[in-house]
């Protein structure tokens, strides 16, 4: 009973994909362990000391080679010859690696404001040459940092940016141009005032004299002291705030140029200024009252004043300010599972939290009674900063991110649009770990995760679903056979149409999966080459898998016995993506003589059910093929009937993810195959994903079907 009313509490309380985490803890504890020693793990981690096993986090290595090693020494040898074997890669060709986006975000009407934190401490200055040694910069402690546990990611190293030096305006132009294409809108400074003395000001003032660093932008007063320990105490002091009245009018005057600047970010007209910590001011109320008095004296119509949720701070009303903001990991009530992880470092002193529980719930954290800004974070490891004591979250992820950012964006839209803010900590907190500027490990993985989430929540489109249903109206299925098309890229898929599928236009249909923020101007042009076209909105999620399974239940309405499916391959992450593309579009759709061969084979030979391009077929057995996407393959071929592939995956499928087949052949992925909400936000990933695994399991689907898989060179 006791296992039972615990895993009842864990089951009830929360949204839906934290339910599903649950679930998932619980049954593989249970599953492991038993029942009744299962019952102190679910009591320990849903009271913050979680004891749960390390290998439900997610890992590059082997699951079942993990679920094997019994000793430590062992686990340390696998960990080492996968890290060997991972830097003999080229750093671009990880399959963790997001390469940069092709598509760009920048003008783009969004629905809140995203605005990212910003340290201006990557450069040297005097003080820190004192206190630090000529030349110190924060990349000295980032670059120096070792990994303490399994699957620690330490060292983190900056990748597109380098290692640089902000008293350059050109990297600062560089970081504009990253924000602005992935939807980032602005920049909160941090801003470093010590008693009339300025610290690592040459960022900002480097902003403020030059108008083409095109960017909105804030500042956040961190008001504490600066100390050995950077903990902002009162041990080992290198330099100390000094809280006065006078210091009040003294701070604002020094930073009036930046409040009047026609960048900076404002609410209901006033510029916001926030404030770190409110707690260590005499009378931060008193403050407030001055800062806003003389800022209506200086020509001004008032400040917008926010104080940061952490430490003693939960509201801004006993401040008198406006608002309060998030500042993740302040605040966050984060599950300690230290216990949990295998050691590298057996001397380490720190502390490591779950990532995922906390990404699957803070999103929708809200305070109704004032205006409650939510803030996310990529991750968190100040490991750089102390070594050995470091303070980190396990199993930071981009998707995980990307869930938490979602829910974020969704909960700020309840206020009013002027105050639809959503802060994210940080750009570029290198020792904190928590960054969205690229790097060597992830890329551009957190930034596309960003801009994703912002397409798939805008609020306005040109092609709303009451347009795309006018269109649609004129379509009649005028034949037994069709092409699927999924168009991420707009312009490609226009050429595509052109190019391929038009001239086939009085023996094929086409239905068109788009998304939602398509422009009207790519519909007209494609109408104009094809006429007969069926348009499908979706959201940019499952790449092009999920989009191919709606279409496909669309187009099992439409009495559809075969089909082509292809998309808009660009493949930025390999050389030859381009030459690849028109390689499995040629094979496929080239001729009207090879689309007739191809429909002619189907009717010939009853048990034909996948037509590959040449050479596109693979061997899922190989280790390096399946190896990222054995948590979904072995949930796949439980669910097809076909457990025993898990075994050696000795299956095959059309590399690529275009083919003709027979629509009979695939009937479970339109079916139940597959729930929808299971396809993870995307992040840029490159494998490991439902999505992923989907089109390595078609071979495997059409032979459960009773029909085979050949190449275009076989007809």
């Amino acid at each position: 009973m006791k296992i039972f009313r615990f895993a009842k509490r864990m089951l009830t309380q929360g949204e839906h994909d934290l339910i599903k985490y649950r679930i998932k803890l619980i049954t593989k504890i249970i599953r492991e362990d038993g029942v009744k020693a299962a019952y102190g793990r679910v009591k320990s981690a849903y009271g913050n000391t979680s004891s749960v096993n390390t290998l439900r986090y997610s890992t590059p290595l082997n699951a079942s080679q993990v679920a094997s090693l019994s000793s430590r020494d062992t686990l340390l040898e696998a960990w080492l010859k996968n890290d060997f074997k991972k830097a003999a890669i080229k750093v671009n060709e990880q399959s963790h690696y997001v390469p940069k986006a092709l598509d760009s975000l920048e003008g783009a009407e969004l629905p809140v404001k995203v605005i990212a934190y910003y340290l201006p401490q990557f450069h040297p200055f005097k003080e820190n040459n004192e206190w630090w040694g000529e030349g110190f910069t924060e990349w000295t402690n980032v670059s120096k940092a070792r990994p303490q546990y399994l699957e620690h990611q330490q060292p983190r190293l900056p990748g597109e940016l380098g290692f640089y030096d902000l008293r350059l305006p050109e990297i600062m132009r560089q970081q504009i141009s990253l924000a602005k294409q992935y939807g980032v809108n602005g920049f909160c400074f941090h801003h470093y005032w010590f008693g009339g003395k300025r610290l690592m000001e040459t960022p900002v003032q480097n902003l403020l004299e030059d108008k083409t660093l095109d960017i909105e932008f804030c500042l956040c007063w961190a008001n504490e002291n600066w100390t050995r320990r950077w903990d902002g105490l009162e041990n080992d002091v290198l330099i100390a705030q000094n809280h006065s009245p006078e210091d009040d009018i003294a701070f604002l005057d020094d930073i009036l140029p930046a409040l009047k600047d026609e960048r900076y970010i404002k609410i209901d007209g006033k510029p916001v200024l926030i404030l770190y910590r409110a707690g260590t001011l005499p009378d931060a109320k008193e403050t407030g009252k001055r800062w806003r008095e003389h800022a209506l004296k200086n020509g001004l119509p008032g400040l917008y004043l926010v104080v940061v949720n952490a430490f003693e701070v939960t509201s801004p009303e006993p401040y008198g300010f406006d608002a309060i903001v998030e500042f993740p990991p302040h605040q966050v009530g984060a599950q300690d599972i230290t216990d949990s992880i295998t050691m590298l470092n057996k001397d380490f002193k720190g502390r490591i939290y779950d990532y995922e529980e906390l990404a699957l719930r803070a999103g929708s954290i809200t305070n109704e009674k004032f205006p409650y800004f939510k803030a996310v974070m990529p991750s968190w490891d100040n490991e750089a900063r102390k070594p050995g004591q470091g303070f980190s979250f396990y199993n930071a992820k981009p998707e995980l991110y990307a869930k938490w950012l979602d829910s974020a964006i969704k909960t700020t839209m309840k206020r009013r649009p002027e105050e639809r803010l959503v802060f994210v900590n940080a750009w570029n907190e290198w020792a904190e770990g928590a960054h969205l500027e690229p790097d060597r490990h992830n890329g551009y993985a957190y930034l596309h995760a960003t801009a994703n989430i912002l397409r798939n929540s805008l609020s306005k489109y040109q092609c709303d679903n009451e347009l795309i249903e006018a269109i649609n109206q004129q379509f009649k299925p005028s034949s037994d056979s069709a092409v699927i098309l999924h168009a991420y890229y707009e312009d490609l898929a226009c050429d595509l149409v052109e190019k391929y599928i038009s001239q086939h236009s009085n023996v094929l249909d086409l239905i068109i999966t788009i998304r939602s923020d398509v422009k009207q101007s790519t519909l007209d042009r494609i109408k104009a080459a094809f006429n007969n076209v069926f348009f499908i909105l979706v959201d940019n999620r499952g790449r092009d898998i999920r989009p191919f399974i709606k279409a496909l239940k669309i187009a099992d309405g439409f009495g559809y016995k075969y089909i082509c499916k292809v998309h808009t391959k660009k493949s930025p992450h390999r050389v030859d993506g381009q030459k690849w593309r028109e390689s499995l579009f040629g094979d496929l759709l080239s001729s009207k003589e090879r689309v007739i061969d191809i429909i002619d084979a189907f009717k010939r030979e009853s048990d034909l059910g996948v037509i590959a391009p040449a050479l596109s077929i693979t061997d899922l057995s190989i280790p390096e093929i399946n190896l990222g996407n054995r948590y979904w393959l072995d949930k796949l071929f439980e669910r097809l009937q076909k457990p025993e592939l898990s075994k050696d995956y000795k299956t095959s499928f059309p590399a690529g993810s275009m083919f003709w087949f027979r629509k009979d052949a695939l009937e479970p992925l339109a079916s139940n195959l597959i729930d929808e909400d299971e396809f993870e936000l995307e992040a840029g990933q490159l494998d490991g994903t439902l999505a992923h695994s989907i089109e390595r399991v078609i071979g495997a689907v059409a032979t459960q079907q009773h029909f085979r898989l050949i190449e275009t060179t076989s007809l």
